[in-house]
Parts: structure tokens; C-alpha cells; sequence
């Protein structure tokens, strides 16, 4: 496996299991209707330990290939980027532009909407890492 497919790995495991802790927590928040409080303060501590997490797991496979990791993204690489990129742009748009619908449900609020977007975002980073993963399996 290749750096850049590790590191789109790393990306993509971190993402899904740090926002999966938020937004489960969001889900409990939405059914009980307590608890709202704490989400700030968890979605900071869990922004922190997704960097933390991030750093510490791109330096280690960079201690393991280190001439691998220095060396600039070649045309193939380049091209894997742009194509994970199209097809995340318009997953990202459709779920905005959803998340933005939901400002006209009834019960809802700003912090709903907020969190919708955040979902959005998430959405489409995880699409991207997991179109990069797949091109790179596939060898392109």
C-alpha cells in the first residue's frame, strides 16, 4: 500500500469514527430532547483529538517510509485527487443543500441546520478519502 493510500486511510477511519461519536451523541441529543449543552464542548474535544489523532498516525507512516512521504505527488496521484474530488464536490452539494431544507421542519432550529451542514461536510470528505481509496485499489 502507497502512502498517499494509507494516509487516505488514515483520514477516512479518523473522520468516520470521530464524527460517528459526535453525531451519535447529536441523535441521543434529537430523540431524548436533553442535553444540548454538552455538544460544544464535545464536538471541540472531538475536533482535538481527531488532529491529535491525524498528526500522530501520519507520523508513524511517515517514520516508515520516509522517502515515500517526501516525495511529491506524482501524475497519477494528482489525477486519483481530481476524480475523488468530482465525484465528492456534487455529494457535498446535494447534502448542504438538503441540510439547508431542514430549517423548514417543523421543531427545527439553527442548531439542527448547523449540525446538518456538519453532516454535509462529513458526507463528502468520506466520500472523497473512500473514492481515493478505491482508485488506488484499482490502480489508476
Amino acid at each position: 500500500m502507497s502512502f498517499r493510500e494509507k494516509s487516505a486511510w488514515i483520514s477516512f477511519v479518523s473522520i468516520a469514527v470521530v464524527s460517528s461519536v459526535y453525531f451519535s451523541k447529536i441523535a441521543q441529543v434529537l430523540v431524548t430532547g436533553r442535553g444540548r449543552g454538552g455538544a460544544a464542548h464535545l464536538f471541540l474535544g472531538l475536533v482535538a483529538a481527531l488532529i491529535v489523532l491525524e498528526v500522530a498516525l501520519h507520523i508513524a507512516i511517515a517514520i516508515q517510509a520516509p522517502h515515500e512521504a517526501r516525495t511529491p505527488k506524482d501524475e497519477r496521484e494528482r489525477l486519483i485527487d481530481m476524480k475523488a474530488t468530482r465525484i465528492a464536490f456534487p455529494v457535498l452539494l446535494v447534502s448542504v443543500f438538503a441540510a439547508i431544507g431542514t430549517l423548514h421542519l417543523p421543531g427545527s432550529s439553527r442548531f439542527l441546520m448547523a449540525d446538518a451542514i456538519l453532516l454535509a461536510i462529513v458526507v463528502g470528505q468520506l466520500t472523497r478519502f473512500g473514492a481515493q481509496i478505491l482508485y488506488h485499489r484499482r490502480g489508476f
